[in-house]
């Protein structure tokens, strides 16, 4: 018990001197987000945190040309700040990820996708059956996976979009994990099965948690 408090005591300070610095440097006194208001999580590589900005003052355009000031506030690289959209999508909000080592590899980005946003749940809780409206959203991502996947492997694209190709196929993976629990044994199979989704689509982990035939 010592240890979880000891664990929890190191994590809130290293939240406060987030903050510290982010409310020092660069919301004020004269730093370039004057009044925005970071709400951190320190992470193993770094930290990470919703910007609110002030309505009017300032958008996320202005949050991204400061990247290299945020770094440089918090002792990093310069190319370590990344600045998304915020989960809200709105001008006035951004999303900051700060890396204690920079990278090229974009690996921040691929946040899981999920058949639970389809409707614009947000917050809400998921129904703890999948409906309709989820395994159709499902279906489609499963085709468009098979499509380009059995065009890529017949030649047909001379000029591959890889970024697409990832991109489908992560979107695929992320509706299947969030779906199987909520389904009926072998009802996400079926909706694969149906879109002409076969082993040799998937990668074998995915595909036998799924149950989908060897060939």
């Amino acid at each position: 018990m010592d240890n979880a408090r000891t664990r929890h005591q190191d994590y809130t300070a290293e939240r406060d001197r987030l903050l510290a610095l982010w409310e020092r440097g660069v919301a004020g006194p004269d730093g370039p987000l004057a009044g925005a208001i970071l709400d951190p999580a320190p992470l193993p590589t770094g930290w990470c945190g919703q910007v609110q900005l002030v309505p009017g003052e300032h958008h996320i355009g202005d949050v991204r040309d400061a990247e290299d000031f945020i770094a440089a506030i918090y002792g990093l690289q310069r190319g370590a700040v990344v600045v998304e959209d915020s989960r809200t999508g709105t001008a006035d909000t951004a999303f900051v990820w700060a890396f204690h080592t920079v990278s090229a590899a974009d690996h921040y980005r691929h946040t899981p996708m999920t058949t639970l946003d389809v409707y614009g749940r947000a917050d809400a809780p998921a129904s703890t059956t999948a409906d309709p409206g989820e395994l159709k959203h499902l279906a489609d991502w499963a085709d468009k996976h098979r499509f380009v996947w059995d065009q890529l492997r017949a030649g047909e694209h001379r000029h591959v979009d890889v970024d697409r190709v990832v991109h489908r196929l992560q979107r695929l993976r992320g509706g299947i994990l969030d779906l199987l629990p909520r389904t009926a044994p072998g009802q996400v199979r079926a909706v694969l099965e149906d879109a002409g989704v076969t082993r040799e689509h998937l990668p074998d982990d995915l595909a036998d948690l799924v149950g989908l035939p060897q060939r």
